[in-house]
């Protein structure tokens, strides 16, 4: 597993972000911490994430709301 950060636009608040959470645990990523800045409305994600995991993550609606 690689460590990894997550940047998200379009994240107001944490269930905005729980819907990027799902996309990355489907894809085998562990959350390690989350956080909303909702003035930005930028949600960061700490992962840690298989070697293939950019190849299914690419796949996912998540993945176009990366900053």
């Amino acid at each position: 597993m690689k460590k990894i950060i997550l940047n998200f636009y379009e994240c107001e608040h944490y269930e905005d972000l729980d819907n990027y959470v799902d996309d990355v645990k489907a894809c085998g990523g562990l959350i390690d911490s989350r956080e909303v800045d909702s003035v930005e409305e930028v949600g960061t994600l700490e992962c840690s994430v298989p070697m293939d995991f950019w190849m299914k993550f690419k796949t996912t609606d998540a993945y176009e709301f990366m900053a």
